[in-house]
């Protein structure tokens, strides 16, 4: 079993502030456990709009320090754990969310740490367990030096690139996926400095031939332009099934490389 729930689709500055699109991380349950990637700000009320129940959580997952993807790691793991009483869990994070780097402070604060069953610090090509289930982080080029991308291997191989710029051989970290999960901020050839546009997403689908291939992290020109429009054209050009996220958009990888639905209430 391999399900997704998006809780947000969006990233940068200026989606985030205006939550043009949620910024909530997304929510991965396989083979029995339940991950929470990158939880941004309004991770927690997201969660509860889109009916994803915070305190089954097992792993929280941080790629790196910055707001729109670490900002409400705090809350979910108080919300997992009832306020630190009932220590459970596992956190996986690179180095400046879990440690800090040079002058920054780590985003995880010192009570909640202590009420997990166990942290992990990643860095890119470290691996660790979750039961039966194989993560490694997988490296990038981005403004926080200690980020990393996932990638997840169970039942179902789910990679996730986090921040990043494109780089030759970054397609050797992601290749073959059930499910590649690119961060596209930009559209089309439209570039900004250590983040993927639409041209650097197709080559590295191109190079990575994942089965099926979900964009997100969308900054403001894509949510303008229309994500889906920027979806179409990469899956034409790739020929791979690529869908643009949605928020509260679901995903079911045992059954479809289609959204199971939109968020309903249901």
């Amino acid at each position: 079993m391999a399900k997704l729930v998006f809780l947000g689709s969006g990233g940068g500055r200026y989606a985030m502030a205006t939550q043009a699109r949620a910024t909530g991380g997304f929510t991965i349950e396989m083979d029995g456990v339940s991950f929470h990637v990158d939880p941004g700000p309004g991770a927690l009320v997201r969660a509860k709009q889109y009916g994803v129940n915070v305190k089954n959580t097992d792993v929280v997952m941080v790629s790196h320090v910055h707001l729109d993807h670490s900002n409400d790691c705090n809350a979910i793991i108080d919300a997992m754990t009832e306020g630190a009483k009932n220590p459970k869990g596992v956190l996986i994070g690179n180095v400046s969310a879990i440690k800090g780097y040079e002058n920054d402070t780590p985003v995880m604060l010192k009570i909640y740490l202590k009420s997990l069953e166990s942290t992990v610090v990643m860095r890119p090509s470290d691996t660790t367990s979750i039961k039966n289930i194989s993560v490694k982080a997988t490296p990038t080029k981005h403004t926080d030096p200690t980020a990393v991308g996932f990638r997840i291997e169970g039942s179902k191989t789910i990679s996730y690139t986090s921040d990043t710029e494109y780089f030759p051989g970054l397609f050797k970290h992601h290749k073959n996926a059930d499910l590649l999960i690119i961060n596209m901020l930009r559209p089309d050839n439209d570039s900004w400095p250590m983040h993927m546009n639409l041209e650097d997403a197709v080559n590295l689908i191109k190079e990575a031939t994942p089965r099926l291939c979900v964009l997100q992290h969308f900054g403001m020109k894509v949510i303008e332009r229309g994500p889906e429009k920027q979806a179409k054209k990469a899956e034409k050009e790739t020929g791979v099934r690529v869908i643009a996220a949605e928020d509260g958009m679901k995903l079911d990888l045992n059954k479809s490389s289609t959204p199971l639905s939109k968020y309903t209430g249901k």
